[in-house]
């Protein structure tokens, strides 16, 4: 069953934006052809008020819409597709899918199978004008296909989707399955490397591709043509104290046509986390850890041809600095098409501040953004 739970601050929200919102299931009708700065920012709250806080690319306005209660949302991160923002809440927050969408100022609120503890989830190709959204259910090993139709919604679920699906994406009259390979039912243990499922639309006979070295309970997928990047965080003993890492992240690049690995590039060593996005000028950014004693968090760009790291300096990750010179960290790292690199950090009482920074890494905006971030994306 799917509820309306919010119709309050999104209209000033598009207007922040300034996006061409044009529907869930459409293209964007971009005809630029120079870098353009970002149309707007989404940084998602997980906790303390959950939801999304949204700012333009200039100025200190912002505006806020509430997802849930703090009992129902637990979100560590969100999809932003076109004017779509997906979210889920686990199985400790009531299995939930939480649709927003910007241009009608609404969320929608769907019920998925109980204690499925759902992972990401993606917008996929719809039919006749309906949404369809794929969730990874990662207790369920399946996959959620959620279609919402004339205010109605609808489910079914693809089963025997690997261990612990945690991601998926469409490709070539298929759906692919990022499986995390991890107990993730009962303590999210690795039990080996993480492994891209090929389920087609037609056909019994699944493809699974072992990412070789790509562990980790979490992870993600990302798609740039007939490539697929898919990064796992790595496997790390949090039992007990000093923690210790076993296995870093990395990502697999995987060519999707001759379903073989291209090239698996891990993260540094003695870090831990490769959660990696699409940065608007073309390069990756992954955010992880520098380590387990001081969890600095740090920010990586590689190339997509060949994972490189790029960093302008000894250490793999960028150097970011403030005005007078002062090293500065942040999480969840994203570049403009201009090459400014946004991210977020938490500070007193988990006020989130929107950091952004020049090509050369000094810092050229900082803004208030909300309580208790976790995530960001931009346009």
């Amino acid at each position: 069953m799917i509820s309306r739970l919010v119709r309050t601050t999104l209209p000033a929200a598009a207007a922040l934006l300034a996006l061409p919102f044009i529907g869930a299931c459409g293209a964007d009708q971009i005809v630029d052809t120079a870098p353009q700065p970002p149309r707007g920012i989404v940084i998602l709250d997980g906790f303390i008020q959950p939801g999304y806080t949204f700012l333009g690319d200039t100025g200190s306005a912002s505006t806020k819409l509430v997802l849930g209660p703090t009992t129902e949302f637990d979100a560590g991160g969100f999809t932003l597709e076109r004017d779509t923002l997906l979210a889920v809440s686990s199985r400790g927050a009531g299995d939930l899918l939480y649709i927003a969408d910007v241009r009608t100022s609404s969320v929608r609120r769907v019920q998925l199978p109980a204690r499925s503890n759902p992972g990401k989830a993606r917008l996929f190709p719809g039919n006749n004008g309906a949404t369809r959204v794929a969730v990874a259910l990662r207790d369920a090993s399946a996959i959620a296909m959620v279609t919402l139709a004339n205010g109605v919604s609808s489910q079914l679920t693809i089963g025997n989707a690997g261990v612990c699906p945690i991601d998926m994406f469409r490709f070539d009259n298929a759906t692919w399955v990022v499986d995390a390979n991890a107990n993730c039912r009962v303590d999210f243990a690795v039990q080996g490397d993480m492994r891209l499922i090929r389920i087609p639309d037609v056909g019994s006979v699944r493809d699974t591709i072992t990412l070789v070295g790509v562990r980790g309970s979490d992870g993600s997928a990302l798609v740039l043509g007939e490539v697929a990047y898919v990064s796992g965080i790595g496997d790390a003993n949090f039992a007990s104290f000093p923690f210790s890492l076993r296995t870093p992240g990395a990502i697999a690049q995987v060519d999707l046509r001759t379903r073989q690995v291209s090239r698996t590039r891990p993260m540094p060593a003695n870090s831990f986390g490769a959660r990696t996005k699409l940065g608007l000028d073309g390069f990756l950014y992954v955010s992880l850890f520098e380590d387990l004693d001081s969890f600095t968090p740090r920010i990586l760009r590689a190339r997509a041809d060949d994972l490189t790291f790029v960093s302008g300096g000894s250490a793999p990750w960028l150097a970011l600095v403030d005005t007078a010179g002062n090293p500065v960290t942040c999480d969840n790292g994203q570049a403009d098409a201009l090459g400014r690199v946004h991210c977020i950090v938490n500070g007193t009482g988990s006020a989130t501040s929107l950091l952004v920074f020049s090509q050369s890494g000094v810092q050229v905006r900082r803004v208030p953004a909300g309580q208790g971030g976790v995530d960001l994306a931009i346009r």
